[in-house]
């Protein structure tokens, strides 16, 4: 038996001793930059913000011009009544035409007819009587039409294009939502750590104590000065303590895996945190705190890009319930000759030209898609409006939370700490006494189980106010700021 507790405290001493040689040094800054550079879910939001991107091209292409040509052979041989009809006719033709879209909502067009027909009669007058034969024809037209109501200044282009903006915006802060969830998630495993660094120290003073006093009492049991009680007492202090440790060890070992897996690390892998000591922490008034993260948040700033295209899309439902007036207006010119030359020169001037202007109205009785389109736009906006309102509780729990913890817990700290003092008084006392025979076995191991725990509440109750003020930092969105981030981390 005492083989065995000398072994097992010696072993987890040189554990304790070994590990921190050949751990990484690592600060909670340095903890969320490397989470924030390398996890997954980043690279996803990289995609998403790239793909929001490709509906604003898409958007722009709406302005593109239109270009078409055509090239048509065509022979027609049909009976006829009359001997000056042409019982056989062949066309060959070249057509093109260019639009282009203008942002006030026109559409310019420009379009050419080129073609060559050639026909034959049955009758050699009837063919006598043909002036052109074969005929060279060309025509060229212009046009401009622009939508007085519907359609006008193009709003299908501006309010898409405003939507596509507000999807790439809502696009690149739901990638920063992503990177502050992760944020808080790195924080809390890196606390926990902390804590558990702790809790392995305090347990292996208590050990180092309780191993202390074994050996003491086992000096004292052999001049028979104890009895063999008050050293199995002090025997099962030191497995007690040495179980604690273990179980701290082993507790430390998977929260340890949490934050590695966080950074993408192997799971094993020794980190030795460097738990800064902050300044006395204090904190915004509740409005102050709430206005930062109304300005910070990026939940916040997702759903203002969301409510910025559930605009657009009103908008856009809106004037699709106008009606449609368009004018339009179109010049002219046409040749017609025996020469194929002569017929293309002569398209260029305007002695023989065409000149018209039009208004063109349609519209759609009952209006059941535009009222419908309007009306999902409408409720559209209002699920945004009041996913804020819920959104904006959730953060006020969390600033209110964070904030509580740190009005209630300094008090707490500071009574913590006179305790361990107190504690400490206490049981070096009760050793005092001890030694000089005047206290039993049993009170001293009591004593310095209440010193443990009091050790370990003061310095957990410190490592939680420091949590809060990360926690609140986090709740405000102002965590990149205070901890000096780089600007290309998306953490909040």
């Amino acid at each position: 038996m005492k083989t065995v507790l000398r072994t097992i405290p010696l072993f987890t001493f040189l554990l304790l001793v070994s590990y921190p040689a050949c751990a990484e040094s690592m600060t909670l800054k340095q903890a969320l930059e490397t989470v924030l550079e390398h996890h997954p879910s980043l690279k996803t939001g990289d995609i998403d913000s790239a793909i929001a991107r490709t509906e604003t091209q898409r958007i722009h292409g709406m302005l593109d011009p239109t270009v078409s040509a055509r090239i048509t052979a065509s022979e027609d041989t049909s009976p006829v009544s009359s001997d000056f009809q042409a019982s056989e006719t062949r066309i060959g033709q070249l057509s093109g035409s260019i639009a282009q879209p203008l942002e006030n909502g026109g559409t310019v067009s420009a379009n050419l007819a080129y073609n060559r027909t050639s026909q034959a009669y049955n009758s050699p007058l009837g063919a006598q009587l043909s002036r052109f034969n074969p005929a060279y024809r060309n025509q060229i037209n212009l046009s401009y039409r622009h939508p007085l109501l519907k359609g006008a200044d193009r709003p299908d282009y501006h309010e898409s294009l405003r939507a596509a903006e507000a999807g790439v915006t809502s696009a690149e802060m739901q990638h920063r939502v992503i990177a502050h969830q992760l944020s808080l998630q790195t924080i809390n495993a890196y606390y926990q750590l902390a804590a558990d660094d702790i809790n392995i120290r305090l347990a292996e003073q208590a050990l180092k104590r309780a191993n202390k006093l074994l050996s003491y009492q086992r000096s004292r049991e052999q001049f028979g000065l104890i009895e063999r009680a008050d050293r199995l007492q002090a025997e099962a202090l030191v497995a007690a303590r040495n179980t604690d440790l273990q179980r701290a060890l082993s507790r430390r070992q998977n929260n340890l895996n949490s934050l590695n897996r966080l950074m993408l690390r192997p799971g094993n892998s020794e980190l030795l945190l460097q738990v800064q000591q902050s300044a006395p922490i204090a904190h915004p008034s509740m409005q102050q705190a709430v206005g930062l993260a109304e300005d910070n948040r990026p939940e916040l700033q997702v759903l203002k890009a969301q409510m910025e295209a559930s605009e657009a899309q009103l908008s856009m439902a809106r004037e699709a319930d106008d009606v449609q007036l368009d004018v339009i207006a179109e010049v002219g010119t046409r040749s017609l000759d025996t020469s194929a030359g002569t017929a293309a020169l002569r398209g260029l001037t305007p002695n023989n030209h065409y000149a018209a202007i039009s208004f063109e109205m349609s519209d759609v009785l009952m209006r059941n898609s535009a009222n419908a389109g309007i009306r999902k736009a409408e409720l559209q906006r209002q699920r945004i409006l009041s996913e804020r309102m819920n959104r904006m509780e959730q953060i006020k729990n969390d600033l209110s939370a964070a904030i509580t913890a740190i009005d209630s817990g300094k008090p707490v700290l500071e009574v913590a700490r006179y305790q361990a003092e107190v504690e400490q008084r206490k049981f070096d006392a009760e050793m005092k006494r001890y030694r000089e025979g005047r206290s039993d076995t049993a009170t001293l191991v009591q004593f310095e189980g209440e010193l443990r725990n009091a050790e370990l509440n003061a310095d957990l109750q410190a490592l939680s106010l420091q949590l809060a003020a990360r926690q609140l930092a986090w709740a405000q969105g102002t965590l990149r700021d205070e901890l000096a981030l780089s600007d290309n981390r998306a953490g909040q």
